[in-house]
């Protein structure tokens, strides 16, 4: 008996509450000590400079600063750099790089002394795909009539 006599017929509809899970802070925001910059289950991004894991993995800062993003022994990082140490940091990304010498035009080879291409070889011939199929099958009419022949033994025996 596995059926319940009477019960209700809602059995489906349960749904689990939202977590908020994710980044909360983005790299360059500006962020207080104790705000939380990941909430996250396991550690998907490791604490960097300036942030601590809490009990439930998330991440916060424990420094004013600004959040920085980025990769250590590969692994995904999240550290907060002080407001200064960020402008400095931007003022060495954001400087020229001084400009390559370039090379003589005399000393590169010219495009001409490409070996020549291998002759191509004559495909070996190959017999059309719609002969390889009728040669493969048998004709299908002659196991149909066979069938019904043997039917109709039976049904004359029972006759009889």
């Amino acid at each position: 008996m596995g059926r319940s006599k009477g019960g209700s017929g809602a059995k489906n509809g349960r749904d689990s509450n939202p977590k908020h899970l994710g980044v909360k802070v983005y790299g360059g925001q500006a962020i207080t000590a104790g705000s939380i910059i990941i909430k996250q289950r396991g550690t998907k991004i490791f604490p960097g400079d300036n942030v601590k894991k809490a009990g439930d993995d998330s991440l916060f800062a424990t420094a004013d600063g600004v959040v920085l993003f980025g990769e250590r022994k590969n692994r995904k990082i999240v550290s907060v750099v002080s407001a200064e140490e960020s402008a400095k940091a931007a003022k060495k990304v954001s400087a020229p790089k001084a400009p390559k010498a370039e090379k003589p035009a005399a000393e590169k080879k010219p495009a001409a002394e490409k070996k020549p291409a291998a002759a191509k070889k004559p495909a070996a011939e190959k017999k059309p795909a719609a002969e390889k199929k009728t040669a493969a099958k048998k004709p299908a009419a002659a196991k149909k009539p066979a069938a019904k022949k043997a039917t109709a033994k039976k049904a004359d025996a029972k006759a009889e």
